[in-house]
């Protein structure tokens, strides 16, 4: 069929409105087949079991006489299929009432209610698994986006390292990730750890995982070997500003060149991802700022630990380690008593006597072991000083 042209703009208008007045219609059809709203439909059907149930109270105090109370108890134990017997209907019409209302439609609607029932709740669940569910929260910590390499095994020991921290045990977590379609892994769900599954980046509105109510939030990097993951980084803490956040924000950085800009768009804390070590995260969530010190560690350049094996007489740990100190020789981390036995942090009352000791040094700041044994008095071989 050959459609001639429409010179009307009316008829025009109406031409192009009548196909899409009836796609609505079919649209708005299909989403009743196919809605996920049981909730409303269960709230439908017990209207309808209330109208079913008020017809029959009604029918059975007009045809056989009983009163309210009466005929309400015989409506009861006549839909649930309970059927006491000590009253019941005798009159013609008051049994075909009962067999219209109650057995015919009434005890359907309320099998209807139990099945959309039990439904809706595994609906419910398969949703929360699936991070489907709209969580709200508050006082939590949302990690936005998950690492793409071996993802499961680090948010796995991350999450167990943040339950044994005690300040930070209580405290419930959401993972926004498009990682898990099919739900939490166990080791991570089985933590109470849930799932908002979804894209951070510039997708979907941060609104989802309540970001302005949450107590931390940590943006990762999805590949620690691709530097456009700093990218992203930019991309979510810029989403950010639109929110009147009240928690610390923890980014992580590939590239250190970035590490400004982070900071620049609202990151009160950038770190790299180490991610053979996510007590690291959980420092910088427990005691904001120790993530800087603990970070310098895995730096060439930075401070770093070194073995001086340098033997000293007994003394008070806090003489021995005033006088490193002062000398300019480093942190006193510990030492390695007669035995060979290292031992850390000990008590500064406590009286050490070792064969060398542990010193927290700067990158070309290194002292050589005759200064040091110049300053905390070595001794020989036989022990004497």
């Amino acid at each position: 069929m050959v459609y001639s042209p429409i010179a009307s703009p009316s008829g025009a208008q109406l031409f192009k409105l009548t196909p899409l007045f009836w796609q609505k219609r079919r649209h708005a059809y299909f989403s009743l087949l196919t809605a996920s709203d049981r909730r409303r439909k269960i709230v439908d059907l017990f209207v309808l079991l209330f109208l079913a149930v008020s017809a029959h109270i009604v029918a059975m105090m007009a045809f056989e006489g009983l009163g309210v109370w009466q005929a309400f108890w015989l409506t009861m134990t006549t839909i649930t299929t309970v059927g006491y017997g000590d009253i019941g209907a005798v009159t013609p019409y008051g049994q075909v009432s009962t067999i219209v209302i109650m057995y015919i439609f009434g005890i359907f609607v309320l099998a209807q209610i139990g099945g959309e029932w039990i439904d809706f709740r595994l609906d419910r669940r398969e949703r929360m698994r699936k991070g489907l569910w709209r969580w709200e929260m508050q006082d939590h910590i949302v990690i936005l986006n998950a690492p793409d390499r071996d993802g499961e095994r680090y948010l796995a020991i991350l999450v167990q390292q943040i339950r044994a921290t005690p300040s930070l045990a209580d405290y419930p977590i959401q993972i926004f990730s498009p990682n898990f379609p099919n739900g939490l892994p166990v080791s991570i769900a089985s933590e109470g750890v849930v799932l908002r599954n979804g894209s951070p980046e510039g997708r979907e509105s941060l609104d989802v995982v309540d970001v302005a109510e949450a107590a931390f939030v940590i943006v990762m990097s999805v590949d620690t070997r691709d530097f456009r993951s700093d990218s992203v980084a930019l991309d979510i803490l810029d989403q950010l500003k639109q929110h009147d956040l009240k928690g610390h924000v923890i980014v992580e950085c590939v590239q250190d060149e970035n590490r400004d800009r982070l900071r620049r768009h609202g990151a009160d804390a950038v770190m790299r991802p180490v991610r053979a070590y996510p007590e690291l995260m959980v420092r910088a969530m427990a005691a904001p700022g120790t993530e800087v010190i603990l970070e310098n560690l895995f730096d060439v350049q930075g401070v770093r630990p070194e073995r001086f094996d340098v033997g000293f007489p007994a003394q008070p740990w806090n003489s021995l380690a005033a006088r490193l100190i002062q000398a300019g020789f480093g942190t006193p981390m510990g030492y390695i008593d007669t035995e060979g036995n290292i031992v850390t942090n000990p008590s500064t009352t406590e009286d050490v006597e070792g064969r060398g000791v542990f010193l927290m040094v700067g990158h070309g700041d290194v002292p050589d072991n005759a200064a040091l044994a110049d300053c905390i008095g070595s001794v020989g071989q036989g022990g004497q000083p």
